[in-house]
């Protein structure tokens, strides 16, 4: 079942360790896709306090048993339940849902180290003109300054996915407009045409450039004219 819903869980300890290095002493932590806790353990010995949000009830009774007082595990879909205040996101992100819990972290700017299949970080570090490059990169880059910092191999999970991952860091920086809700259904609008040339969808749009061609300020400067 775990497979079918994209959740391959971190087993390799020094990669936990790793990602909870990132963490600031003391954070209050938010972290999605608990599993059996292999990351959650390690982020308890530096944050005052973890929310450990976990869909599979059973996945959540065992990591409960096992984990310090600092750590309180949640069962729930972290896609639709109201997160728990924090001021650090860290995560294992299972597969399935990267798209749309990256958008909702996007629209929190919370400072975060998160776990990723190695082609959504490169999605979202991408760069203009660039295959990878689209609505996600936008809507990310919007609010945060994107590094990844490593990759790690299929053997550090378990199961052991296909594919490679790779630990990324999110970093606030000045929201780049101020309707990210918005923001986020215009470049979905703009994106699923990513080919055509951006004039043809919206006046204003610079010269020969096709839609995947536009820098972050352009798609924003776009953004605030086809709106007002």
């Amino acid at each position: 079942m775990r497979r079918r819903l994209g959740q391959h869980m971190l087993r390799d300890r020094s990669v936990a360790e790793y990602m909870a290095g990132l963490v600031p002493e003391g954070s209050v932590v938010l972290e999605v896709g608990a599993g059996t806790g292999t990351l959650t353990l390690e982020l308890a010995k530096r944050a005052s306090k973890v929310y450990a949000i976990e869909l599979d009830r059973a996945l959540a009774a065992y990591l409960s048993a096992r984990a310090p007082p600092n750590v309180e595990v949640i069962v729930g879909d972290a896609l639709r339940l109201e997160w728990p205040p924090a001021d650090f996101f860290a995560s294992n992100i299972p597969y399935y849902i990267s798209s749309p819990l990256l958008l909702r972290l996007a629209e929190r700017r919370m400072p975060a180290v998160v776990m990723l299949q190695r082609e959504v970080a490169e999605r979202i570090s991408a760069e203009p003109g660039s295959e990878n490059y689209g609505r996600l990169t936008v809507a990310v880059r919007c609010n945060y300054d994107v590094e990844v910092l490593r990759t790690v191999p299929p053997r550090a999970f378990s199961p052991p996915p296909q594919v490679y991952s790779a630990v990324v860091r999110l970093t606030p920086r000045p929201p780049c407009v101020d309707d990210f809700k918005s923001f986020e259904k215009f470049t979905a609008m703009l994106f699923s045409q990513r080919r055509k040339l951006a004039r043809k969808l919206c006046r204003g749009a610079p010269e020969g450039k096709r839609v995947y061609q536009l820098s972050l300020d352009e798609v924003v400067e776009l953004f605030g004219r086809c709106r007002s």
